[in-house]
């Protein structure tokens, strides 16, 4: 169904344009919304005086006999009422009058209605930007791209898909206009209060960064896509005319009835979508200008909550005045004690203070500060005011290759471990062979944690480590005899033997 919205041809009329607000000009505009907003909740109602005032009753609004008719008969006059012609069935002649006394609100009056209520509503509003109508426009390009013939394509389709184009569109521009509006309108407040600075400072700037960088990369897509339909504008238009302002040029009505297109109707609308966002030689994109005066609007505001912070939002900022005493007292040291007296109003106060952890000399807390040494003031504290660290943080250091390395020289000692097993366990026993470095070295670890085990009159004993298992067993004559190649290693009155272990 086409959102054209016929309206009577007529002479444009500023006068009836203004009277139409006219309603809340006056001591009574609060009554006069009220008496709207009957009507506007319901647009094909029409109520007599007495309905409207048993309405607002039960509102709790209460007006004085004869307040209604005649708010009732303003509202009729100056354009935002009219009396409805439906009688219905009466059934009497008074009944017929009282039928006929019935008001309607008109489509001129629900419109300044609404806008009111709109405007005194949300005055201090703030209104989201949502970027997801810039992806269901993106969408919507893409599905009309993807049309192979625009002049075989269902026309109530193709005007379907068209109005899905320019719906989100509408609501988009409405929106990033009201906000950057209400930007620029905030940039120069220099009447802030605590609740508006901390807005301002911790949502504001940081929501419209965000907000500028989604739109940017949404933009991109869409300028793309609106580009690879340029040539598609015209046939696009001209297929998607469907609604009730073709019906009204075919009927030959034109000339007496004025119909409100729908968007993408005519090749103008395409081209104003385009203008949003796709720049030419000659202008930039209307969402790159936005974002522009967006950024300056919030450079500006920054400083400005800038220079608030330091002035604050309940006092002025003293830091001029101590530096330029902390300039006097350093030019005149004599005259020291007699300026800080003066400027902090220090003429008999109690003194404390504690040792510093770094003092070599500490200073008794009886000392005068005039008589104290000079404190070690930090650069930071001294030239900005506060100990908060700056500079770029230190890169953690890439330990990659240090580990790498671990792992490597623990793998390495496994495998030499395995070896030497493997060496041990060839073989009934150790006597005989000839045991490399690594196979003796394996083995003295063994016998070394076998021997601070084993109990002074145990007569065997049996280790069990990795994949060995080693056995000693003390015995009345000579013991194990090991060749290696360094020499030979001899056991007195021990037997050692190594196995597999499980074996």
């Amino acid at each position: 169904m086409s959102g054209d919205e016929p309206v009577l041809q007529a002479e444009p009329d500023a006068e009836s344009g203004r009277l139409l607000f006219r309603y809340i000009t006056g001591d009574e505009w609060q009554e006069y919304r009220q008496i709207m907003a009957v009507f506007a909740g319901t647009f094909f109602s029409d109520f007599t005086p007495e309905e409207v005032e048993q309405r607002l009753a039960e509102s709790g609004v209460t007006l004085p006999d004869g307040a209604v008719t005649a708010r009732l008969e303003s509202l009729r006059r100056w354009g935002n009422l009219t009396v409805s012609s439906m009688t219905g069935t009466p059934a009497s002649l008074a009944d017929y009058y009282r039928r006929r006394n019935r008001y309607l609100i008109t489509r001129a009056g629900q419109e300044v209605h609404e806008a009111v209520e709109g405007v005194i509503t949300r005055i201090d509003e703030v209104r989201d930007v949502s970027t997801g109508r810039l992806r269901s426009l993106l969408e919507a390009l893409r599905a009309l791209a993807a049309v192979t013939d625009v002049a075989t394509c269902d026309q109530d389709r193709l005007a379907e898909m068209v109005r899905a184009v320019f719906d989100p569109h509408q609501a988009f521009t409405s929106e990033i206009t009201q906000f950057f509006a209400a930007i620029n309108q905030w940039q120069n407040r220099y009447d802030l209060n605590p609740q508006e600075f901390s807005f301002f400072a911790q949502v504001l700037v940081g929501y419209v960064t965000d907000r500028l960088g989604e739109i940017e990369r949404a933009s991109r897509p869409i300028a793309e896509a609106l580009s690879g339909l340029a040539g598609s504008f015209k046939a696009l238009s001209e297929r998607a005319d469907r609604g009730l302002a073709a019906r009204v040029e075919e009927a030959g009505l034109a000339g007496s009835v004025t119909v409100t297109r729908a968007p993408g109707s005519s090749v103008d609308d395409w081209v104003h979508l385009t203008g949003w966002f796709v720049r030419t030689a000659h202008r930039p994109a209307r969402i790159e200008q936005l974002r522009r005066e967006a950024v300056a609007a919030v450079r500006t505001l920054t400083l400005n909550l800038t220079r608030l912070s330091r002035v604050g939002l309940s006092g002025s900022s003293r830091r001029a005045d101590l530096l330029r005493l902390a300039r006097l007292v350093s030019n005149r040291p004599q005259d020291a004690a007699d300026l800080v007296n003066a400027g902090f109003g220090l003429f008999s106060p109690n003194h404390y203070g504690a040792v510093a952890a770094d003092a070599d000399d500490p200073v008794s807390i009886a000392t005068s500060w005039s008589d104290a040494p000079q404190a070690d003031v930090p650069l930071s504290l001294r030239e900005r005011g506060d100990t908060a660290a700056r500079g770029h943080a230190s890169p953690l250091p890439d330990r990659t290759t240090a580990q790498q390395e671990i792992r490597r020289r623990r793998q390495h000692e496994a495998d030499t471990i395995r070896r030497a097993d493997a060496e041990l366990v060839t073989g009934i026993g150790i006597d005989g062979h000839t045991l490399s470095p690594a196979a003796l070295a394996r083995l003295q670890v063994l016998i070394s944690r076998a021997l601070s085990r084993m109990a002074v009159d145990a007569t065997d004993f049996a280790l069990e480590d990795g994949s060995v298992a080693l056995t000693l067993t003390r015995t009345a004559g000579g013991g194990s005899v090991v060749p290696t190649t360094s020499g030979t290693l001899t056991f007195a009155r021990l037997r050692v033997t190594v196995r597999e272990k499980g074996s």
